[in-house]
């Protein structure tokens, strides 16, 4: 159970008919809400037929499912996850993933502000990893670039080669 408020995905379908019509759920908090009605008002010019089946945390980070094979509507969808790594789920301030502390059990990861996180989660550091921000689409690598606020084309990590 959340202590914080989520986005409700009534509102998602009523303020865009069509996108989340098909959409099981909406399971992440009030402060992405920016980050998903821009990935929506992005990827809609792109691909008018976009079809948003989930939307829900992982590893801290915002995921959306969707279907849509449109380039620029996918750079859209990265783009928000990727911001979704420096933005407080609670309050849409600037965060940062939080872990869970070492041998404390089951616990989420989560992107917190310092004024939203707790004493612990504030004791227990931050976490940005070598592939946030990161995406494939048909062989071409992006990674977000913060400064422009885009997703850019990358030459693909040494990792992946």
């Amino acid at each position: 159970m959340r202590d914080f408020p989520t986005i409700k995905l009534a509102d998602l379908q009523e303020d865009y008919p069509g996108v989340f019509e098909s959409a099981k759920w909406v399971d992440v908090g009030v402060g992405w809400l920016g980050l998903v009605r821009d990935f929506i008002n992005e990827a809609l010019p792109h691909d008018p037929g976009l079809c948003v089946y989930e939307i829900k945390e992982k590893w801290g980070t915002m995921r959306c499912w969707c279907d849509t094979d449109v380039l620029g509507a996918r750079l859209a969808k990265g783009k928000a996850e990727a911001k979704s790594a420096y933005t407080c789920e609670v309050c849409g301030a600037d965060g940062w993933i939080r872990r869970p502390p070492p041998g404390g059990g089951y616990a989420w990861w989560r992107c917190l502000c310092d004024e939203h996180a707790s004493p612990d989660q504030r004791k227990w550091g931050t976490r940005r990893r070598p592939t946030d921000g990161m995406m494939q689409f048909e062989g071409q690598w992006y990674q977000y670039d913060r400064e422009a606020d885009s997703m850019v084309p990358i030459e693909t990590p040494e990792r992946f080669r």
